[in-house]
């Protein structure tokens, strides 16, 4: 909104209309603004006639395993334990960042992982590699990854673009 703002008059329909007709952007941006415009026209009780923009679906874009791979043999070890959960059984990040020492058994090679988002509590196996890197990780807290210093999220971002730098590879 803020963009129809500063090149037209939002409080004139037909001039954010226009504008929307003349933009360089995807049809589906046009459609989410075209929706924004109504509730913001309905709010100020201002007579606007919706113009038609079909949204495209597009596949999101899915690395292959040998560039996930690739990721996560760049991180540190600690980003690296954390994102093979992931990679490897499926789990959310939130679900990976709650894992505690009690929930992996080394000797049975599983993991026990609490729900997040109205999901039910699973029992998983997982690799020898995944519990080999578990293990080499210091045991400071109770939680595996939980660290207040450190945000693995983002650590992950940084390696990500170093990766997909050094590899020359770009997600489009």
């Amino acid at each position: 909104m803020k963009s129809i703002a500063r090149r037209s008059s939002l409080l004139r329909p037909e001039s954010a209309k226009s504008y929307l007709a003349t933009t360089e952007i995807s049809e589906s941006r046009k459609a989410k603004l075209v929706e924004d415009l109504a509730r913001f026209y309905a709010y100020k009780h201002i007579l606007f006639d919706k113009p038609n923009y079909r949204r495209i679906e597009k596949l999101p874009f899915v690395p292959l395993e040998v560039e996930v791979n690739q990721l996560i043999s760049g991180c540190s070890r600690k980003v690296a334990s954390y994102l093979q959960p992931i990679k490897e059984i499926g789990v959310r990040a939130g679900e990976a960042w709650n894992l505690k020492w009690s929930d992996l058994d080394t000797e049975q090679r599983t993991i026990n992982v609490a729900p997040e988002k109205n999901s039910n509590p699973r029992h998983m196996a997982v690799s020898s590699q995944l519990v080999g890197m578990l293990n080499a990780l210091q045991k400071r807290h109770k939680l595996i990854f939980r660290n207040p210093n450190i945000d693995p999220l983002t650590s992950m971002e940084v390696f990500r673009r170093r990766v997909r730098w050094l590899l020359q590879n770009s997600p489009e």
